[in-house]
């Protein structure tokens, strides 16, 4: 017949470790498929608030679950260096047991306050595409030799 419809959820990452462990493990047991992290380097609301780094965060929570599907919604290559990153994926993919999903995008279109607090240059345009496309090159290249 038809696919099953899947149901994930996007979580915030600005609770206290232990609650972050607790709604985890809250929401694999309800029943729901996936569940992700936005992948920011503050909160867009409080950006002076508690915020765990999403990739640290994926690694951690990937040992106090059992089955749930996971990953960020979606991480961001501007912010991240391709061999870095397709490394952390290896990882926490195997320390899961193969349940980590992996979302790459451009980053938020337009100025994003982020990259003028850490100090990075924005892509426009052709050039976002340019790089990023390099950089899904590289990614896939680690990723297939492992």
């Amino acid at each position: 017949m038809g696919k099953k419809i899947r149901f994930g959820i996007l979580t915030i990452q600005n609770l206290p470790w232990e609650k972050e462990v607790e709604w985890w493990q809250f929401i694999e047991g309800l029943g729901f498929d996936s569940v992700w992290l936005a992948d920011h380097y503050a909160d867009p609301v409080n950006p002076s608030g508690n915020w765990f780094e999403s990739w640290s965060l994926l690694a951690a929570l990937a040992v106090v679950t059992k089955k749930i599907r996971f990953g960020t919604l979606v991480t961001s290559i501007p912010l991240r260096n391709p061999a870095v990153l397709a490394r952390q994926a290896l990882t926490i993919d195997h320390i899961s047991n193969g349940r980590l999903e992996l979302g790459i995008g451009t980053g938020v279109h337009g100025r994003d306050p982020v990259y003028e607090m850490i100090g990075i240059e924005d892509w426009e345009g052709p050039e976002r595409v340019k790089r990023f496309k390099e950089q899904i090159e590289v990614i896939d290249r680690l990723l297939r030799q492992s």
